[in-house]
């Protein structure tokens, strides 16, 4: 039985070395950002950069959105009535995007991924507290997960809370272009840590050690 901190470490990063092939759906609102914004940069001409970079954003955020629509329904199903998990999926994809259209602030669409992070942690936060696992079980809702549940509910805060810091370090560290390369694999990364996170969870035993 592993008991060391570096041996939880080593777990982890052996688990990448197992992780499914990453869907190609990942890595298409990337690459709608990416084409689009030096595209609508030349198409607008200088000094169009701002208005260039939150229009290539908010396409890319829609297709992220349109790209994940029908499993967050699926899992707002698990908790609501349908006419709510409608309404509660239909406001969370709309209202992110409302705002950045009326801003047309490269920061805000920055921003605007903090604040995912911050929702999301901060309901994974609550249900910690307050003990529950609502919310890991509609992500994980196989009866196998059941037991996992508790250490995935707080997992999920470290995950959110820890991406959101590096998403402020690197809106201060570098330029809104160069951030745009972050947001463009963001899926791809955010997918892989979360799979190992996972594994790493469901290898531990009821001791919070590694088996």
């Amino acid at each position: 039985m592993y008991r060391q901190p570096f041996d939880l470490v080593r777990l982890f990063l052996s688990l990448f070395q197992d992780l499914p092939p990453v869907s190609r759906a990942l890595f298409i609102p990337g690459a709608v950002l990416l084409l689009g914004y030096p595209l609508l940069s030349v198409m607008l001409g200088d000094g169009h950069g701002g208005q260039a970079f939150a229009t290539a954003f908010i396409a890319a955020l829609a297709v992220r959105i349109g790209l994940g629509f029908e499993g967050m329904v699926r899992r707002m199903l698990t908790r609501y009535s349908a006419l709510q998990a409608a309404i509660y999926a239909l406001a969370f994809a709309a209202v992110p995007l409302l705002v950045l259209v009326l801003a047309d602030d490269p920061l805000w669409c920055q921003r605007m991924q903090s604040v995912f992070y911050v929702v999301i942690g901060g309901v994974f936060l609550i249900d910690a507290i307050k003990g529950r696992t609502d919310t890991a079980a509609s992500f994980w809702p196989d009866m196998e997960m059941r037991a996992h549940l508790p250490n995935l509910t707080r997992m999920m805060v470290v995950y959110n809370f820890a991406f959101l810091l590096l998403n402020e370090t690197l809106i201060q560290a570098v330029g809104a272009p160069q951030w745009l390369l972050f947001w463009a694999v963001l899926p791809v990364i955010g997918h892989m840590v979360l799979r190992a996170l996972v594994l790493t969870v469901i290898n531990l035993d009821d001791d919070g050690h590694p088996v």
